[in-house]
């Protein structure tokens, strides 16, 4: 089944130092803790915040007034957060995580029973056990073993509110090789690889993606100058 994405809008997002990190690292946590919660029925596609610096306060009853009891005519759940009397670029990583849950609770919680599986404050529970862990995620997006000097490697990509990280890790003794950072934000185009290749010391990433594999080069690196 397809994953619902949770996404945030924002214009621009300069105005808003990070918020692309963040973002895309609640799409990723948001579709564990709240997916197989919501009714599938309601063919709901997309559940999205939209930031608005002139609003004063989140239109919930707008958005009560488009979803209550109804479903989403395109597939698409979004709310107008105001976000005027609040400084973004001032505030701590801690007091962004709990903003943006804060937003993500006015969301569910103005959402019709219709709209889920279980008992709303389930929901709620959800989101608050999400604010309290640790925003980090750390994936293995090519699932095939390195082979390299008798050792084995498992690739992977770990993600955070300030990087995403290309990494090599040694099965033996779990040793973290950091190849490459990227931004959390653009790892659907930089880091979206789907297999690599081992031509002696030269270890070579492939892209997913045509639009990559077409227009850039692929990720190469030397082991024999990285792994001691």
């Amino acid at each position: 089944m397809r994953n619902i994405w949770f996404t945030i809008y924002t214009g621009s997002i300069e105005e808003y130092s990070g918020i692309a990190n963040y973002r895309t690292l609640l799409e990723i946590l948001l579709i564990p803790a709240i997916q197989d919660k919501i009714n599938r029925d309601k063919k709901v596609q997309k559940i999205m915040l939209m930031f608005y610096s002139d609003l004063e306060n989140d239109d919930i009853e707008y958005f009560k007034g488009l979803y209550y009891n109804k479903k989403p005519s395109t597939g698409i759940i979004n709310i107008s957060i105001a976000i005027k009397e609040t400084d973004w670029n001032n505030l701590s990583e801690r007091k962004r995580k709990d903003f943006l849950i804060e937003k993500w609770k006015v969301l569910f919680s103005n959402l019709s029973d219709d709209y889920f599986l279980i008992d709303k404050s389930e929901v709620i529970k959800s989101l608050d056990e999400l604010k309290n862990k640790d925003w980090k995620v750390t994936t293995s997006p090519i699932k095939k073993k390195l082979k390299y000097n008798k050792e084995v490697y498992t690739v992977v990509i770990d993600l955070s509110t300030e990087r995403a990280q290309l990494a090599l890790v040694r099965d033996s003794d779990e040793k973290w090789i950091k190849l490459k950072d990227f931004e959390t934000w653009k790892i659907m185009t930089d880091a979206n690889f789907k297999n690599f290749k081992l031509d002696g010391d030269i270890l070579a990433f492939s892209y997913s993606s045509v639009f990559n594999t077409l227009f850039t080069a692929p990720e190469i690196f030397n082991l024999k100058e990285i792994i001691n």
